[in-house]
């Protein structure tokens, strides 16, 4: 019988898994001055690009299935359709492998650097290894297994330090890529051997029951991959804008920026907005308001991105100077630019998945579209200096989250009114 989970306040639930995240944070970027030291920037360009490459590979390989995880009121249900979501990962990992292979000249050349059929091997493979742990994951969620999620993520992030570690100090040219493959990898197993263990999914695989349970649900992939798609696209054209437009020193300087205010801000933004989407999703499925503990949440994740803005932008050049050294100097310049739309990134994307939880699958077409159109419009002025270019990138992203969390909050208000005014 799987391990049944006590219900939690919200407060609980974030303290739990936000101390969790926050230790996988701090782990690597207690290591950040070692590793700084071992790579350059245009290997920080390099990984940039491919982590660009590896998030919008997990998007079209899901389907964002796993967010679907929530729905299903019985628990046999959600097992049927968590079996379909790995079988359909693993099927479209396999795809877009043979289209990588076919497109591998173009992607180089927009990447800066030849590709090889290994380096496309670790990124396809460390796109299935991260869907089919999100599928893992939200199933945990499900079973409200917060501390082990904690744990998890802590073990992921002691695993890629230690192996970026070694392979940067015996000069691997990819030591940043296979660090983070190794550390996905170790994270899977580890997860689903708790899931076996302790949340086990109930019965055996049934090709019939899981095809009527992704038919069922297809409107995640119908409605909600394509943007997210174009979201994740979105999110990577700063990284391939700087990649194309300036030189590999240039480009890595900001991915290093970006690896140390965005990576982590996101990694948190996640665990909250998956937390939320749990929470809401229940919500929803008994009748429940949800604005008030939103409201509480949206508080919270603000008065968090206005502490970093002010400390980044006071600070950031002489912090990035003493903690990674003065060659990243540069990188320093580009955080007190950068910090303000990642604090928006932050806030709004914890809040994203609200939608989903409602039920406004379609309504969730309406950021990346914004956001697209909005980045469409920079390579116009792609002859500014790498610093003045940054200062449009940052106003891009305050302006499209800024919009989408005013869109998701018109929604969760129209949800509550609904419920305290229901039709005749």
């Amino acid at each position: 019988m799987p391990k049944a989970y006590p219900q939690t306040s919200f407060k609980r639930s974030l303290a739990t898994l936000f101390t969790g995240t926050l230790l996988a944070q701090v782990i690597p970027f207690l290591a950040a001055p070692l590793i700084a030291r071992l790579y350059d920037a245009p290997q920080f360009a390099l990984f940039g690009a491919a982590l660009v490459v590896f998030n919008v590979i997990n998007v079209i390989i899901t389907g964002r299935y796993e967010l679907a995880l929530a729905a299903p009121r019985e628990r046999g249900a959600a097992g049927d359709l968590l079996r379909g979501g790995v079988a359909f990962t693993l099927m479209g990992g396999l795809v877009v492998f043979g289209v990588l292979l076919l497109f591998r000249g173009p992607l180089a050349e927009q990447l800066g650097r030849p590709l090889s059929n290994g380096a496309l091997s670790v990124i396809v493979a460390l796109a299935v290894f991260a869907g089919i742990q999100s599928f893992y994951q939200q199933w945990m969620l499900r079973e409200r297994a917060f501390v082990a999620m904690a744990r998890l993520k802590v073990l992921q992030a002691v695993v890629i330090t230690v192996v970026t570690i070694l392979l940067g100090y015996f000069a691997h040219a990819q030591g940043l890529l296979l660090g983070y493959f190794v550390g996905w990898g170790g994270y899977l197993l580890c997860t689903w051997w708790f899931v076996s263990r302790v949340a086990p999914v109930e019965g055996s695989w049934d090709r019939s029951r899981s095809l009527a349970m992704l038919e069922k649900y297809k409107e995640f992939p119908l409605h909600n991959a394509w943007p997210a798609l174009v979201g994740a696209i979105a999110s990577g054209v700063a990284v391939m804008y700087m990649t194309l437009y300036y030189p590999p020193e240039v480009a890595g300087q900001h991915n290093f920026a970006r690896q140390y205010l965005l990576a982590p801000s996101s990694m948190i933004g996640v665990v909250v907005g998956q937390l939320l989407f749990e929470r809401t999703a229940s919500a929803v499925r008994e009748d429940r308001p949800i604005g008030e503990e939103l409201k509480r949440a949206l508080l919270l994740l603000s008065g968090m991105a206005l502490f970093a803005c002010l400390v980044v932008s006071f600070f950031g050049e002489q912090l990035f100077i003493v903690i990674f050294g003065e060659q990243w100097r540069f990188s320093g310049q580009a955080s007190t630019i950068l910090i303000w739309g990642y604090a928006f990134q932050f806030v709004g994307g914890a809040l994203s998945t609200q939608l989903l939880a409602l039920g406004k699958v379609k309504s969730t077409m309406a950021f990346p579209l914004l956001f697209a159109g909005l980045l469409a419009v920079l390579p116009l002025f792609n002859e500014l200096p790498a610093l003045q270019f940054m200062m449009l990138l940052s106003a891009v992203e305050v302006l499209a989250y800024g919009a989408y969390l005013g869109w998701v909050w018109y929604h969760v208000s129209r949800y509550d009114r609904n419920l305290r005014s229901p039709a005749v």
